[in-house]
């Protein structure tokens, strides 16, 4: 027992420290210390235990919504694709390699949340990392697997010269230089510029305006806006979704249409924006993101395809006009507003003035006030750029070169600044993936993976006895009700398809114009294709069942008109 002694004025006594009020005697690490010391020491060592035990379930609970625990599938089944099949003469370990992380990209975009550039980066990250592209061999000049640098050629002899590497690094980033790349880069700034100084909503407003006095007027102001807005905005989420759709949120409010009263007026404008958007999406190169991946991998595979910003849109404007003209009809008819399409057959649900939507729009641009200066000097760049583009032929600029000089035309003016370039995420992020994706859709081409699938599609189609491009075109159509993303849809099977054409020996102008045209039209059979249709979809006017009723209808009608009307267009341009 410890003593301890204790002075006073008067007389000094011994105090005698017992452990009776103790749990555990003192050990050699507290022995020497004071009792208040040693009941401070246990208390605070029970504390950090029990701080332990409490943070243990939330440790725990992290660890569950990391994005590590999220990824597993997809890391088990690209693992199970890089270790799982054999290399053969068809397809090389590259290839498998390069196979198992697009495989296990694309199915992390379906079953994950995790940001679409985390996936690419980490994917390019490891293919550099295991050297799995390939690199060029300098004394032959033919490509190799970038793993087999330094090895001998068991066939010459030779040693394979080239610096794995290094190379393999440089190959990584080469889908950053691509002009298509940057061509979405420099639209997402324009679009960002109609953004700011709102001249997206003003062009919106002033169309319902002009149309907004019947029903099925403001369906074609709705369908208008897109057409006119497409070309400039290239995120078709952005579009939609931060430009046309708070006005027709709007207008629906405007007429008394909610999920719970009268929803039918508000179903059917909220399915003319969302299927309007996939329809404008299509008729432009820049009317969305994963666009340009269609025709970069065309050009790979035909290099005398003419088909550029101006052919892609003469191609698609009369099968588009045709679709555009029959969705409100069509839509009108699935959402049981039968012939009555003036607004007064709405009265009693929105307002005793059947102008009301027409006086919200005026009010509206009342508040906005006159046109500025910046929305003029937008317009000015804007008709220019349309003007280059349409000129290229004559005036031999590209495409993404006039794009470009639109942006430093905006900045120099001070329509928009450095600011609002740099902190448009979507454009960068757009930038990062996209050109990711290019890389690795590039090396699947080189290492032989996508010719692989497509001869496996190829022979499936021959065995059956089918036409190729039909089926072709519509087993791509169909297949994208599997995925969340379009941008996911067109990287995952747009190169597989046109080698599988290739191998049939389908027309390449047709086929490639229907891949491209198919990419966005497919996102019309579900709210979940695309960011723009669950926007859409959340208000909850139309049930999941019923959006996925309508979209099946119009896929239907959207196939029909491209297999006939637009078949005999591009017979007239002569392309097939």
């Amino acid at each position: 027992m410890p003593i301890t002694t204790s002075s006073s004025s008067s007389h000094q006594t011994i105090d005698i420290i017992t452990t009776a009020n103790n749990d555990e005697p003192p050990d050699e690490r507290t022995a020497l210390l004071s009792s208040h010391q040693r009941d401070t020491t246990t208390t605070t060592s029970n504390t950090q235990i029990s701080g332990y035990n409490k943070s243990a379930p939330y440790l725990w609970k992290d660890l569950k919504q990391s994005h590590l625990v999220s990824l597993l599938p997809s890391i088990a089944l690209g693992s199970a694709i890089w270790f799982g099949i054999e290399p053969t003469s068809e397809l090389t370990t590259t290839a498998i390699r390069l196979m198992a992380v697009f495989t296990s990209c694309i199915f992390a975009l379906i079953t994950t949340k995790v940001e679409i550039s985390m996936l690419v980066l980490t994917g390019l990250t490891l293919l550099a990392l295991t050297q799995s592209f390939e690199c060029k061999d300098h004394a032959t000049g033919k490509m190799t697997e970038c793993r087999l640098c330094g090895d001998v050629n068991p066939l010459t002899g030779d040693t394979f010269e080239c610096k794995a590497a290094k190379e393999s690094f440089k190959h990584s980033l080469e889908g950053f230089s691509s002009s298509v790349v940057w061509l979405i880069f420099a639209a997402f700034h324009l679009g960002k510029a109609v953004e700011v100084t709102q001249l997206g909503r003003r062009l919106s407003l002033l169309m319902i305006k002009i149309f907004g006095k019947r029903i099925m007027g403001l369906a074609y102001a709705i369908v208008l806006s897109e057409i006119l807005l497409a070309p400039f905005v290239p995120s078709n989420t952005a579009r939609g979704g931060g430009i046309v759709l708070p006005v027709v949120n709007s207008i629906a409010t405007t007429l008394g249409s909610s999920p719970t009263h009268d929803p039918k007026l508000g179903a059917f404008l909220m399915l003319v924006g969302s299927h309007s958007n996939l329809i404008s999406a299509s008729m432009y190169l820049t009317g969305m993101a994963p666009n340009p991946i269609v025709l970069n991998k065309a050009k790979a595979l035909f290099p005398h395809l003419d088909f550029g910003f101006l052919p892609w849109f003469v191609g698609a404007i009369v099968p588009a006009a045709v679709c555009a003209v029959g969705l409100p009809l069509i839509l009108r008819w699935a959402c049981g507003l039968g012939g009555n399409n003036q607004m007064q057959d709405h009265k009693s649900s929105s307002s005793n003035n059947d102008n009301s939507v027409v006086k919200h729009a005026q009010t509206e641009l009342d508040q906005m006030g006159s046109v500025t200066s910046k929305e003029w000097q937008l317009c000015l760049v804007l008709l220019l750029c349309l003007g280059l583009w349409i000129t290229s032929s004559y005036t031999k600029l590209d495409a993404t070169l006039v794009a470009l000089l639109g942006i430093v035309a905006l900045l120099l003016m001070g329509t928009i600044t450095w600011k609002d370039v740099a902190s448009n995420t979507n454009a960068w992020d757009t930038l990062f993936w996209l050109g990711g994706f290019v890389t690795i859709a590039q090396q699947l081409s080189e290492a032989g993976a996508s010719a692989y699938l497509g001869h496996k599609i190829s022979h499936a189609i021959d065995q059956l006895g089918l036409p190729p491009v039909p089926a072709l075109a519509i087993a791509y159509f169909m297949t994208t009700f599997m995925f969340s993303s379009l941008s996911a849809h067109t990287v995952a099977f747009v190169g597989t398809f046109l080698d599988a054409g290739v191998a049939l020996g389908a027309n390449p102008m047709v086929l490639t114009v229907l891949l491209a045209y198919f990419g966005a039209l497919g996102g019309c059979m579900t709210n979940y294709s695309t960011g723009m249709a669950a926007m859409y979809f959340a208000p909850g006017y139309v049930s999941r069942s019923r959006w996925f009723v309508i979209g099946f209808q119009l896929a239907a009608f959207y196939i029909v008109v491209y297999m006939t009307i637009g078949m005999g267009w591009w017979k007239v341009l002569g392309w097939h």
